[in-house]
């Protein structure tokens, strides 16, 4: 499953952009990738999608992340979480990658 985001994540609506991913998660797709096609990503856009990535383990789901902007590129750059998470260059690159996983 691919779930393409759009705009900004903040704190404003970074717990709103969780309940949707979670959902996702609900349904138990075999991968789930996060596509970050966004034009801001704050701190706690950073910290939901680590929390996304706990809860994918947890379900026993694959999870990848899609971040090729420098909006979304450049704050998981500089917080670090760039080594944390399961980068790629595009969604069907990622979704190979994680089938391959399984």
């Amino acid at each position: 499953m691919v779930v393409t985001l759009t705009g900004e994540i903040d704190m404003v609506n970074a717990g709103e952009v969780r309940s949707a991913l979670q959902a996702r998660l609900d349904e138990r797709p075999d991968a789930l990738v996060v596509d970050l096609a966004l034009e801001f990503l704050g701190s706690a856009g950073l910290m939901m999608l680590m929390e996304i990535q706990r809860a994918a383990k947890e379900e026993g789901v694959a999870f990848g992340v899609v971040a090729t902007s420098r909006p979304a590129s450049r704050p998981l750059e500089l917080s670090g979480l760039s080594a944390a998470l399961p980068l790629f260059d595009s969604a069907p690159e990622a979704v190979k990658s994680l089938r391959k996983s399984d």
